[in-house]
């Protein structure tokens, strides 16, 4: 960590992590593949959208013989290559490769990606305890459907779960939209509630009442197993705009989207809300804080911008009910950023997080921290990186601490901070917010 000052020596704790996750069905991949996830955006605006979705579903579906055909047919590896290519100049590209040369050496980019496949192959968990440690890393929280604790011990890997598949009981209306990742989601979200309805031993209740008993008695025992937080990832799928919806609206809905395909939009959305109320009314009496995903989403189209504005959120953080709820909204919300900054000056429940953000952004991440430093009170915000790459941990954690030490820096120069308080704030961004948030010990 050499060069920094304030940052130096302070240990972090990642506020928003995947460390852990290997999506049902995929397997352990080198760190060039990351590169090439970033290349889908490309590779679907050059190709017809129904041979696009063709392709992607020869992918998903594991059989890499057939998506190697039509792949070929369609001309993706050169797409591929040429989107690498261009993405040479991005923060991105340049995190991910300055991580595998801190993780493996110095070496051209085949040799990084043999090494980093191997590493992972050997002992995933034990190359991301190399990255916690060679980041200054004392743990994360991750974001997981399920995690093994004699591998990835909670007290470094804090397991996070999302609620969203507990929104979605009967699944989605029918998606017409470009791109894969947004079903991607309605995917995982399904294959999520179909696996804490087994772990229940049950079946899709026949009625909410008893809905609601299976979700609350699922989050009981998602805690008791040690997750420390919720999160809301909707955005990929829905507005951020969540309204109160009274039980008698919600039982509606829930006879409308019983009664099967097609799904009606508001009745969907009327059920999703009202579950989700009703989750967060849990979080507060179990003092679970929540992250809610804000902003834009991954390279490839499905999420929609404009349903993503926190500003969506007013309602469900105005709400006199969900007052204490802890509120942590994350990525830095880009391109509201300052949206975000208003919330949380509004709320003093509101937190912020600038994850995703050190590998995708440089020089607007140091405006947005400057921002946020600046108006919002010391505890306010926290740093995380959003990834389940070590190689990209340990460099967005690198760059977060520059980043956060550059900004120090201006405001001592500046006379905002004395010496003192700057050291006190790298500190709480980099560790002290979180602890007091999650009621956890560095």
């Amino acid at each position: 960590m050499s060069g920094l000052s304030y940052t130096d020596g302070v240990p972090a704790i990642d506020h928003h992590s995947h460390a852990g996750y290997v999506r049902p069905g995929q397997s352990l991949e080198p760190v060039s593949a990351l590169a090439e996830e970033n290349a889908l955006g490309h590779v679907e605006s050059r190709i017809p959208h129904a041979d696009y979705q063709r392709w992607m579903a020869a992918v998903e579906s594991g059989d890499s013989d057939v998506a190697e055909r039509i792949g070929d047919e369609l001309g993706v590896p050169a797409l591929v290559a040429e989107s690498r290519r261009y993405q040479a100049t991005t923060v991105h590209d340049r995190a991910l490769w300055e991580g595998a040369e801190a993780l493996y050496g110095r070496h051209d980019e085949a040799t990084l990606d043999r090494l980093s496949l191997q590493a992972r192959e050997t002992d995933f968990a034990g190359l991301y305890d190399r990255a916690l440690q060679l980041s200054g890393t004392a743990s994360v929280l991750t974001d997981i459907p399920e995690i093994d604790s004699t591998v990835w011990p909670h007290e470094r890997y804090r397991p996070i779960a999302r609620i969203d598949p507990y929104l979605f009981p009967f699944g989605h209306p029918e998606w017409t939209g470009r791109g894969t990742d947004a079903p991607r989601f309605r995917r995982v979200f399904s294959r999520v509630l179909d696996r804490q309805l087994q772990i229940a031993d049950t079946s899709l209740p026949r009625t909410l009442a008893a809905y609601v008993d299976f979700v609350m008695a699922s989050l009981d025992r998602r805690r008791s197993e040690g997750f420390v937080g919720l999160k809301i990832a909707s955005a990929y799928v829905r507005t951020l705009r969540f309204e109160r919806t009274s039980r008698s609206v919600a039982e509606d809905a829930w006879a409308s989207l019983s009664r099967g395909a097609p799904l009606d939009p508001a009745a969907h959305k009327a059920l999703a809300d009202h579950l989700a109320f009703l989750v967060l009314e849990w979080a507060v009496a179990n003092d679970m804080p929540v992250q809610i995903h804000t902003g834009f989403g991954h390279t490839e189209p499905g999420l929609r911008v404009s349903t993503a504005d926190p500003l969506l959120l007013e309602e469900l953080i105005g709400d006199p009910a969900l007052n204490t709820l802890t509120v942590i909204l994350i990525h830095g919300g880009f391109p509201y950023s300052s949206h975000l900054t208003a919330l949380a000056q509004m709320h003093g429940n509101v937190h912020l997080d600038f994850s995703w953000m050190p590998y995708l952004q440089h020089h607007v991440m140091e405006r947005v921290l400057e921002e946020w430093l600046e108006l919002l009170p010391a505890n306010r915000v926290m740093y995380g990186t959003d990834t389940g790459s070590p190689e990209l941990h340990v460099s967005s954690t690198l760059r977060a601490r520059r980043a956060l030490d550059r900004v120090l820096e201006s405001g001592v120069r500046d006379g905002l901070w004395s010496m003192r308080q700057a050291g006190w704030l790298a500190e709480r961004v980099l560790h002290g917010n979180l602890c007091d948030a999650y009621g956890v010990e560095l």
